[in-house]
């Protein structure tokens, strides 16, 4: 079976999304599926010239993009007519109310393929984190092209409970909407070494009774600002926060700067790093204002690390009590008096990060896989 895959972005962009389809396409590949991706030639601040690559044995396609409706919404026509001129099984789109989507199904449709929409859950509250004429855009296309289009797509998969009635005003049936997780490296079960991590940072162990980390990309969404009540009342507790500038370090860095007891590591770190990370850790902690899925927190999960998290999106459906917090993410007190409440009980986070790992287990890629292939399949029952 051909399966193209379709996305704004892809490697070496780093960012949740495309870091879900170059496992999803590598763990396809593995199991003998013919695969495809074509991209943007964005990286969201610039471009790739190499139009034609090749990661991991897929073939990578990049396409020009003309101009850009955000800082996710790229424009790159030339889609289409690849799509019209490829021969392949399905069409498997990354994005909702997105360009890409109704280029994909247009071409599907002329050639008479199928499409598959995995939605990455773009319907969650932002809380002022978007753009009012984005907002407006986004109006317009639910009740013009989203609600006439949608339905022709052939299935969509969805990351949480909470897509399930957003989607009914798209008329899309309730039995051609599947939900399939995000999955998570098989590294992130095994123990890490912290010491790597506190040598690599020249972390003084001495100096901090507690370790507290978050990962993500440094954006205002990611909340991280919401933590400065318990960084202020917990002085001996170091808070590290891992992940590459998306245009807020400057401006966050400002308002930490009478903080020492603030790490920032300002950059991604590899699977392995992050594996150190969690090892030193005590408590995760996933401030954001929204979040789609939080692939960060299941990481943190397998890593046997209890998670204190935003109640926003994804989160919802991935933290149970028996491993987990929810909060809202703007209620500065309350991740102050939550984090000191778990610091203060090892034997407690000792035994919520036990059922942590075990809760992780749903993600791992060769239950994401299956699910995903039964998708595929469930679209060509005359081959069964």
């Amino acid at each position: 079976m051909k399966v193209i895959q379709v996305t704004t972005f892809f490697h070496p962009v780093v960012g949740g999304v495309e870091t879900q389809v170059l496992s999803l396409s590598e763990k396809l590949k593995e199991a003998g599926y013919d695969v495809e991706v074509i991209t943007s030639d964005s990286t969201k601040k610039g471009r790739i010239k190499e139009k034609i690559s090749e990661v991991g044995g897929i073939q990578v396609t990049r396409c020009f993009t003309w101009f850009g409706f955000s800082h996710f919404h790229k424009f790159y026509p030339s889609l289409f007519f690849k799509l019209l001129r490829r021969d392949f099984d399905i069409v498997h789109v990354h994005g909702f109310r997105k360009f890409e989507v109704y280029a994909a199904l247009l071409a599907a449709k002329l050639k008479g393929k199928k499409i598959v929409v995995s939605t990455h859950n773009p319907f969650v509250v932002e809380k002022g984190s978007r753009m009012s004429l984005l907002n407006f855009l986004i109006k317009i296309h639910d009740l013009t092209a989203g609600k006439i289009l949608s339905r022709f797509i052939d299935h969509v998969i969805i990351l949480s409970k909470e897509e399930y009635p957003v989607l009914e005003k798209f008329k899309i049936k309730k039995e051609k909407i599947t939900l399939v997780p995000n999955g998570i490296n098989e590294r992130f079960f095994e123990k890490g070494d912290s010491e790597k991590i506190i040598k690599d940072y020249n972390i003084d162990t001495r100096r901090w009774k507690n370790f507290v980390v978050s990962a993500g990309r440094i954006h205002k969404v990611k909340g991280y600002q919401n933590l400065k009540h318990a960084v202020h009342k917990l002085k001996n507790v170091l808070f590290i926060i891992s992940g590459a500038d998306d245009g807020y370090l400057v401006e966050l860095k400002k308002l930490y700067e009478d903080n020492e007891n603030v790490l920032f590591l300002e950059r991604n770190l590899s699977q392995e790093q992050v594996n150190n990370l969690f090892a030193l850790a005590d408590l995760f902690v996933f401030p954001s204002l929204h979040e789609a899925f939080g692939i960060t927190l299941v990481e943190a999960m397998a890593s046997g690390l209890p998670v204190l998290s935003t109640n926003v999106g994804g989160p919802g459906d991935i933290v149970k009590e028996e491993f987990g917090v929810l909060v809202d993410p703007v209620d500065l007190g309350i991740w102050a008096s939550k984090i000191q409440w778990l610091l203060a009980d090892p034997r407690l986070r000792d035994k919520m990060g036990d059922s942590a790992r075990r809760g992780a287990k749903r993600y791992r890629w060769e239950r994401v896989l299956s699910q995903t292939e039964k998708v595929y399949k469930d679209l060509f029952p005359e081959k069964l």
